[in-house]
Order: C-alpha cells, then sequence, then structure tokens
C-alpha cells in the first residue's frame, strides 16, 4: 500500500463511511467512551440517505411502525413524522393503456420525516463530537497486521485497532486495497451481495401543487410499461407542493419520465416544475461494477458479514449485513446496534 507524508494519527475503531450504520457505530461507540473516527469519501454525510433543501428525498423515504431503531433514532432526534399519503385510487399502466383501479392496493402504511430522511443522519453527525467525522476523505488501502491496521486515506493517514466496513460489502471489497489477501469465502460473499438501491434510478417530479389528489388519486402507480416501475407520492405534509417519484432498473431522463407521468396521470403532468434523476448505480461509493448483476439477496444478512474477521480486526456494518430489515433504514441502524456491541466487548 501506499502512505501519505502526513503525520500518521491513530484511534481505537477507523470506520469508513457516514452513512446511516456508520454514524451510529461512531454514536454508540462514543457513548460507551470507545475511541473512534469516521473517514468519509463523500462531502456530505447520509450515504443513501440524500434529501434536498425542500424536503424531497432522493434516496430513501419510508419507515414503517414495526421499526424500533428507526424509531428510537428519530425520537432521540426530535423528528417529525407524517404518514405516507395512500388516499384514493391507484393507475396501472400496460402497453396501450392506462387504467384506473379502485382503491389503492400498492399503498402499504409508512411514514416519512418533515425536511427529508437525511436529516436523521445529519442530527447523529451533530451529536458526535468534534473531529471524529472527516469528509472527503476516501479510504484508499487497508493494511491489517497482528496489532490492528495501518489506513491510507488520500490526504490521512490513520493507525486503528480495528476497522469497521460501513459501507456495501461489494462497494468495499472494489473500491479498497486491503492487505493481506482476505479469506476467499469473506471476498466471495462480500462481491456477490447485492447493494440496496445500488442498481436503481429514483426519478422526482416536482409539481406547484399535489393535483392529482383532487381526481382522487393516491399518486400511485404500477407499470408494466416503464421505464418507471412503480410510483408513489412524495409530496410536503401540507401539500404545499406536489411530487411524484418512481423507481426505475432502466434508462430514464426527463423526457421519458414527463412522457410517462403524462400518460399516467394526465396532461397537467407534462409541466412539473422540476425534474431529479438520481441514478445510485451511478455512484461511486454506493455502487460497484457490474451492480446489475447481483441480485442474489439470500446473502442478506449473511453470518459471513456479521461475523468479525482477522482476530477481530475487521467488521462491516451496513443494511445489506443486517438480519432485520436488511435494505431498510432499519437494518443499518441494527447492524450498526450488533457491530457497535461486538466493538465495545472486544475493547473491554
Amino acid at each position: 500500500m501506499r502512505y501519505c507524508f502526513e503525520v500518521m494519527q491513530t484511534t481505537d475503531v477507523l470506520i469508513v463511511g457516514a452513512g446511516t450504520s456508520g454514524l451510529r457505530v461512531a454514536e454508540l461507540l462514543c457513548e460507551s467512551k470507545v475511541e473512534c473516527v469516521v473517514l468519509e469519501a463523500r462531502d456530505r454525510v447520509g450515504g443513501r440517505l440524500l434529501s434536498t433543501d425542500q424536503g424531497i428525498d432522493l434516496g430513501a423515504s419510508w419507515f414503517w411502525e414495526n421499526e424500533p431503531d428507526v424509531i428510537s433514532v428519530n425520537r432521540q432526534n426530535s423528528a417529525e413524522a407524517f404518514d405516507q399519503y395512500l388516499d384514493g385510487n391507484m393507475m396501472f399502466q400496460v402497453p396501450g393503456r392506462v387504467e384506473r383501479l379502485d382503491g389503492n392496493p400498492l399503498g402499504v402504511p409508512s411514514k416519512r420525516i418533515v425536511g427529508g430522511m437525511q436529516t436523521l443522519t445529519h442530527a447523529i453527525s451533530r451529536r458526535l463530537p468534534a473531529g471524529v467525522v472527516h469528509l472527503s476523505t476516501p479510504v484508499i488501502a487497508i493494511d491489517f497486521d497482528e496489532r490492528g491496521a495501518t489506513v491510507d486515506a488520500e490526504g490521512e493517514t490513520w493507525r486503528a485497532n480495528r476497522v469497521v466496513l460501513a459501507l456495501p460489502p461489494a462497494t468495499a471489497i472494489n473500491l479498497i486495497e486491503i492487505t493481506p489477501e482476505l479469506p476467499e469465502a469473506l471476498v466471495s460473499v462480500a462481491r456477490k451481495t447485492p447493494v440496496w438501491m445500488g442498481a436503481v434510478t429514483k426519478v422526482v417530479a416536482v409539481y406547484q401543487e399535489p393535483f392529482w389528489r383532487k381526481d382522487a388519486l393516491a399518486g400511485s402507480a404500477m407499470s408494466h410499461v416503464g421505464p418507471m416501475r412503480e410510483i408513489h407520492d412524495l409530496s410536503d405534509p401540507n401539500g404545499s407542493f406536489g411530487a411524484l417519484f418512481g423507481f426505475s432498473r432502466e434508462p430514464v431522463n426527463e423526457v421519458t419520465a414527463i412522457a410517462q407521468l403524462t400518460a399516467i396521470f394526465g396532461p397537467q403532468a407534462a409541466s412539473p416544475l422540476e425534474v431529479m434523476i438520481k441514478d445510485w448505480s451511478k455512484e461511486k461509493y454506493t455502487s460497484p461494477p457490474g451492480v446489475f448483476q447481483l441480485n442474489d439477496h439470500h446473502l442478506f444478512g449473511s453470518e459471513t458479514l456479521r461475523s468479525p474477521h482477522l482476530d477481530g480486526r475487521l467488521y462491516f456494518t451496513s443494511t445489506e449485513t443486517a438480519l432485520d430489515s436488511p435494505g431498510h433504514i432499519q437494518g443499518a441502524l441494527s447492524a450498526a446496534a450488533r457491530c457497535a456491541s461486538a466493538l465495545v466487548r472486544a475493547t473491554v
């Protein structure tokens, strides 16, 4: 591995990634008086939680009543939750026609956060001691030895007793040069584990108002045409602006997105104030090359990824490693609790 010329800094636990899971591990470690640092490649915290100033989520949007860790952290953050809008009928698009269904079978009771879900990670980050989170600090290489690890982070060099990879396992293995070579079984599982949101483009169209509600529509739709296959209402809690969002696993742009929304919801959908497109497959620090081929979701929560490695010097934590709600924010938080507990036990 290569080393930087800066003075080597030291910590007990070094966490790679300031997404939901990485920040929560750091918070739990700090509460237990375990020294830690978080190195984040991006210039922001949040990972796959990404909200605009309007509170529009370009990443994860929802949580559910049966997700205790999310509810607990939101309470700690004094976050204001509101119900996902579900009232009205659903639209169904098939080749050549659009049908209106009675009721909203796509609608599942869920909740959102005023200001967007990224407020969760912003709040955790603010509670951490100064100097714990280092932004714009991508980890390039980790060299493990019998006493711990030396971490090259492009401008910073760290010495740590333990390292936590708090990003999708496949992404971590792709981005970071790790020496000596990790066990083949671990590398194989990590490389094959799907990346939640990794192969998805999220499209959001913003309107002056949620006009579909006046026509007794829920803003939800299923499509066998595309490019968006699933569409939901993403308006603010007071309806002061309207927003529709959809998921696509195929190429999509503003023109094709507006054309589909117009076909489904009528001519008022043809004139959005703004269209935002977030292709998570192109996010280097989220998705590895070939992310579309990672489809074995049975690997979520794998015991291999939940276990410490290299005699307790290497840990993984992300929503993909959770047994509880993998792929949800709950999964990221429960994985963090499991990882932090193991780290605290290792330090006593």
